[in-house]
């Protein structure tokens, strides 16, 4: 009879496990070629179930157990650690990136399923990192970005995560436009002592107060096109896609899902707005920085 080696990974949370089969996911693709990841992207829960282990141990974050000295062996993981590895490649079924393939199941029990990869499940691996599927890992790369960013920013960006993956997606689509819009409020806010005199801020102040979103960012960018010229270049780039383009697609988005208008999100678009809300964001708060740090003392 064979000697087993047993990995134990019960010290790591669901948060951790689910980190760490992303990132066994994404490197069995990378060796076995697949790039982009296509339709033969294939794993069994066994093999999935080890790989995870034997990532854990080479991160360090559990003790490799020794190798038994009667060979040959098997590999085999704790009861309680192939639960929570099972319940997360289950989370990964309900939000259509896998499949259990069943034609390729002929096995009693759950040892032997084959989990394929759907179309949309292609595109969510092929993308990378940050992704929305892995909460934690999406809200900690984007604290690790934004340091300081605003708490109801982050409450909003949580809840459009959470809610998008349980596919509750006019939520989503919802909380993400308001996380945004409460961006460029602090965005205009901040711009309001950068301006060099007392005159335009009073001014910008009367054209922008008590108003909608919508005409605060107008009035926001026709005052910023004249002070161009102070901002560093690499901020101003392309502020029409990074930060005009994308704050207008989530305001449209959010006023569609947030009004009885019967219009459907669809997930591939609310996973979009999810993948670009931090490069837009962290734009932001980069002119928030500049503003703060360049602007006038009136006396």
């Amino acid at each position: 009879m064979p000697s087993v080696r047993t990995y134990n990974l019960d010290t790591i949370d669901i948060s951790g496990i689910r980190a760490l089969l992303w990132e066994t996911l994404s490197l069995k693709w990378v060796r076995e070629g697949h790039y982009p990841v296509h339709s033969n992207y294939r794993v069994k829960y066994d093999d999935i179930c080890i790989s995870i282990a034997e990532l854990a141990a080479k991160r360090n974050i559990i003790q490799n157990p020794p190798i038994p000295q009667i060979q040959p062996f098997t590999r085999e993981i704790s009861t309680l650690s192939k639960q929570r590895i099972g319940s997360v490649i289950w989370e990964l079924v309900c939000q259509q990136i896998l499949y259990i393939d069943l034609a390729q199941n002929n096995y009693s029990g759950n040892q032997g399923f084959t989990f394929d990869i759907t179309e949309y499940g292609q595109k969510v691996l092929a993308n990378g990192n940050p992704i929305p599927h892995d909460p934690e890992g999406y809200l900690d790369y984007l604290q690790h970005e934004i340091p300081d960013i605003d708490s109801v920013i982050y409450t909003y960006v949580a809840e459009s995560i959470h809610a998008y993956n349980i596919n509750l997606l006019l939520s989503a689509t919802t909380a993400i436009g308001c996380a945004s819009e409460k961006a460029l409020l602090l965005l205009i806010e901040a711009y309001i002592p950068f301006l060099p005199t007392e005159k335009e801020r009073v001014g910008f102040v009367q054209k922008t107060k008590g108003k909608f979103i919508k005409n605060q960012f107008e009035e926001f960018q026709k005052s910023l096109g004249g002070q161009k010229g102070r901002i560093h270049k690499e901020l101003v780039d392309g502020i029409d896609i990074v930060i005009s383009g994308i704050f207008e697609l989530l305001r449209q988005n959010r006023n569609s899902a947030g009004h009885p208008t019967g219009k459907e999100m669809k997930k591939e678009n609310v996973y979009a707005s999810l993948q670009i809300f931090i490069t837009y964001c962290k734009r932001i708060y980069s002119l928030m920085e500049f503003f703060k740090n360049n602007h006038f003392t009136i006396k």
